[in-house]
């Protein structure tokens, strides 16, 4: 289940002592599902986020620092793109892999 992959790629980087960069993304993954699961309480379906719930906040999570990456590029700091990229990379770990179109 992709819940239970997040959340070992959260303890194997805290343990590995990985870059503070990948830790904090699979947090904030974490964080959002979380968020997510509150949400489907509210909507009385006690098990939380669904596995296309999760992938969904996940391709949202990408479409996000796509954007904030190229508005970063356009605005001179590429440092800062960069970090954006990194954490798409993080992210994608998780999603299935893309047919490539052609």
């Amino acid at each position: 289940m992709l819940r239970e992959q997040i959340d070992t790629g959260l303890k194997a980087a805290m343990k590995a002592k990985d870059s503070k960069l990948r830790v904090t993304t699979l947090r904030l993954i974490n964080a959002a599902i979380k968020d997510r699961d509150i949400a489907a309480r509210g909507e009385d379906r006690c098990e939380g986020a669904t596995e296309e719930e999760i992938l969904a906040i996940l391709t949202k999570m990408v479409k996000q620092r796509e954007e904030s990456a190229n508005a970063f590029e356009k605005g001179g700091r590429p440092e800062l793109a960069e970090q954006e990229r990194a954490e798409i990379e993080v992210i994608r770990e998780f999603l299935p892999r893309q047919l490539s179109a052609g």
